[in-house]
């Protein structure tokens, strides 16, 4: 077992725990965070002064150039150890890739009827309950670990239980759960984190390595590679933490906004209702649910803003009449919710449309997956099965956010750990009208 001694803190006194509470702050309030993106975008000038890349072109600029803008920002903040996210390109990062291209493929014959199976089964058991629920230990965490669990393959419920865990056992699927929560967790709050939080990431990194471990010969013949014990290890390790914690927070995220939303989730419900047993086979309306998705994601992102290493000295267009310096050895920001709200790239971007033509803009569309080489690869996959999930809120009796007994949303520093949400009305006695 390894042993924490006390870290030294390189910040001064307070620092630290002042610059994440910020952070976190501006995480949990969007509308803030895109308040200050306009500023930014409407004078970049400032962008240069503080190495903050806001306006689309700015932020296709550094993130489709990873010699002078790279992705070693990240490696710093992935507590699980070395992975895709944190690499810059070459033959380990190539290797990596295939094998990570590889398993994605596996959800192709299985998605999204795997995740409207896991969403049926869990809607019949709210109705049944007809009481509040968290949103995300209720139903979000499981659809996705249903939905993903092609990934591992044979070796899927070996990984969940541990190595002589019973894999029927839905308390050991759980603990998998929290810990790769933790460890995902600290990639979004990063070197800001207080250091009692980053030692809670290690060491559920380190019982994410060690569960790994202890079944990596399963991994290796599910996977069928011939590959070394390290190689099987590493990418297991970062396919666990990235896949599910990810794409379960950015479930809670829109929904969170489509709440705040009420005349659009009305329409949605709506429309579910005019279907109903053929809201699961109609193709429209699955399309309809997905633009909204992706219009709620873009409103709420989970990474609205992301770091680049500088390792050499060079320069970046804002979008002001002088081009920003970069010095080696410094620090990028992307300011990725800005450049989705930029009204120079795509007129009226501020309003919400989820049937927008974004003609040839459509990868601001996707910039929450990121841009360029390094967009993540499982985006796709992720928005078919937070799509299945919203369908299934949507023929649930309608959702508000739970009151009494606390807050209805808590937080765990960056993450919102939990969403209470319960039904306007009583199950059975609602209208559509």
């Amino acid at each position: 077992m390894k042993v924490y001694t006390p870290k030294p803190d390189t910040l001064p006194p307070g620092a630290r725990r002042l610059l994440y509470g910020l952070f976190c702050r501006l995480n949990r309030n969007i509308k803030v965070l895109r308040r200050l993106a306009a500023l930014f975008l409407w004078f970049p000038f400032v962008g240069g002064w503080f190495g903050v890349a806001a306006r689309a072109s700015a932020v296709r600029d550094v993130m489709t150039r990873p010699r002078s803008f790279s992705n070693s920002a990240h490696a710093a903040n992935l507590a699980s150890g070395e992975y895709l996210i944190g690499m810059d390109p070459g033959p380990t990062y190539a290797t990596d890739k295939l094998v990570l291209d590889a398993r994605l493929d596996a959800l192709k014959p299985t998605l999204p009827a795997s995740a409207d199976r896991e969403v049926q089964r869990l809607v019949e058991c709210l109705k049944g309950a007809d009481k509040p629920f968290d949103l995300i230990e209720d139903y979000l965490m499981w659809i996705v670990f249903r939905a993903m669990h092609p990934l591992f393959d044979t070796a899927s419920a070996r990984v969940a239980a541990g190595a002589q865990g019973d894999v029927g056992d839905p308390g050991l699927q759980r603990q998998y759960l929290m810990e790769i929560r933790y460890v995902a967790g600290q990639l979004l709050a990063g070197s800001t984190a207080t250091l009692r939080v980053q030692r809670r990431a290690e060491l559920c990194a380190d019982a994410l390595r060690a569960r790994i471990a202890g079944v990596s010969d399963d991994i290796r013949q599910a996977w069928n590679v011939s590959a070394s014990r390290h190689f099987i290890e590493r990418n297991a390790v970062g396919l666990a933490w990235i896949s599910h914690p990810v794409t379960v927070q950015s479930g809670a995220l829109i929904v969170q906004e489509l709440l705040e939303r009420p005349e659009v989730h009305k329409d949605l419900r709506k429309r579910a209702a005019q279907l109903g047993p053929e809201v699961w086979q109609d193709g429209n309306f699955r399309d309809l649910v997905r633009d909204h998705v992706l219009e709620l994601m873009r409103f709420r992102p989970i990474f609205p803003l992301l770091s680049r290493d500088v390792p050499r000295d060079t320069e970046f267009e804002t979008g002001a009449r002088r081009n920003a310096p970069c010095a080696a050895g410094g620090k990028v920001t992307v300011l990725s919710i800005a450049a989705m709200f930029d009204s120079r790239a795509v007129p009226d971007i501020g309003r919400f449309c989820p049937a927008r033509d974004w003609g040839d803009q459509q990868d601001l569309r996707w910039l929450m997956f990121g841009f360029g080489t390094r967009q993540c690869p499982a985006k796709d996959y992720a928005v078919d099965i937070l799509t299945s999930a919203l369908i299934g809120l949507l023929i649930l009796p309608e959702l508000q956010l739970a009151d009494g007994g606390g807050k209805a949303i808590t937080y765990d520093g960056a993450l919102m750990s939990g969403m209470r949400v319960g039904f306007t009305s009583p199950v059975g006695k609602e209208s559509h009208a």
